[in-house]
């Protein structure tokens, strides 16, 4: 099980080329088109003040997934690697509630239509399963490392 669960590097290369590539993704298709697939209203996506948000917000998350994957391969201390692990577990889950709050689902309040809607939060649910599988792990080493380290313990 140990192999099949990615480690602190991986995890983050995986959630950083995530951030990365999905915003990628609505560039290319258009971000106002990608936003009509939310059905959102037409004299809202004819905004130039909700094309700026929204473009700040993407070019925003790509921005995060530099930042995750430069933290991934940079971050080698153990201690560390729980801390910033356990920090990005707990922003990506607010991101998380965000998004299922905004999808057209019976929890949530349907400010963006249809059933894509739901993709960003299901998107979002992975990375935090990802970061929570390793915080557990993280913490599960720090453990075993501390009673090796001990000796008896």
């Amino acid at each position: 099980m140990k192999k099949l669960l990615p480690n602190f590097r991986k995890t983050f290369l995986i959630v950083g080329f995530t951030f990365i590539v999905l915003p990628m993704g609505l560039f290319t298709k258009g971000l106002m088109l990608s936003m009509a697939d939310f059905k959102v209203p037409e004299p809202i996506l004819n905004s130039s003040h909700y094309f700026d948000a929204i473009l700040w917000v993407y070019v925003h998350m790509m921005v995060i997934g530099l930042l995750i994957l430069a933290i991934g391969y940079s971050i080698e201390e153990l201690n560390k690697q729980k801390w910033i692990a356990i920090l990005l577990l707990l922003v990506t889950s607010f991101y998380t509630y965000l998004d299922f709050r905004s999808a057209d689902w019976v929890f949530g309040n349907a400010l963006y239509k249809g059933e894509s809607s739901i993709v960003p939060a299901m998107i979002s649910l992975l990375v935090n399963l990802l970061f929570f599988q390793l915080v557990i792990s993280l913490f599960i080493n720090a453990k075993s490392t501390k009673v090796n380290n001990n000796g008896n313990n």
